[in-house]
């Protein structure tokens, strides 16, 4: 069972990892310099992270299992 979470294109650690870290350079970028909204607090910041965190988890993982190029 643990063969088939680790290899199964649903769960993917490297896919979230990417996800958070892509997500918090372009909510900080957003929050230091271009402002199109208006995040003030710690807790907007880690709300606005946490979704689009699971925003791009989804279409990632929609691709992954999609995606007809795979290995196996």
């Amino acid at each position: 069972m643990f063969d088939f979470l680790r290899l199964s294109p649903l769960f993917s650690i490297r896919r979230f990892t990417l996800c958070l870290l892509v997500t918090v350079f372009v909510v900080t970028t957003d929050v230091l310099f271009i402002h199109l909204k208006d995040i003030k607090t710690v807790t907007e910041f880690v709300t606005e992270v946490g979704i689009h965190t699971l925003g791009f988890y989804i279409g990632f993982t929609v691709v992954a299992l999609f995606d007809q190029s795979g290995g196996s």
